[in-house]
């Protein structure tokens, strides 16, 4: 299925590492702050992002979703 959602996005080096779906934006950077407090403050080549991206969305077995890929 495809639709846009808001998504937090990992940069590493400028390549997109990791990706997870959120609904609400506040949910989204409130992750990003505890991220970047906790684990990659200070390195230079790691950037968190929260964006609206359409994307590739499939079911797990537990019925929960998970983004199969970004459509850029």
């Amino acid at each position: 299925m495809i639709t846009e959602t808001i998504t937090l996005i990992l940069y590493m080096a400028g390549d997109v590492t990791e990706h997870t779906a959120f609904e609400k934006i506040s949910k989204c950077l409130k992750t990003k702050r505890k991220i970047e407090r906790n684990l990659y403050k200070k390195s230079t080549s790691v950037r968190y992002a929260c964006e609206n991206k359409t994307v590739v969305i499939e079911k797990n077995d537990d019925g929960s979703n998970y983004i199969v890929r970004i459509i850029e």
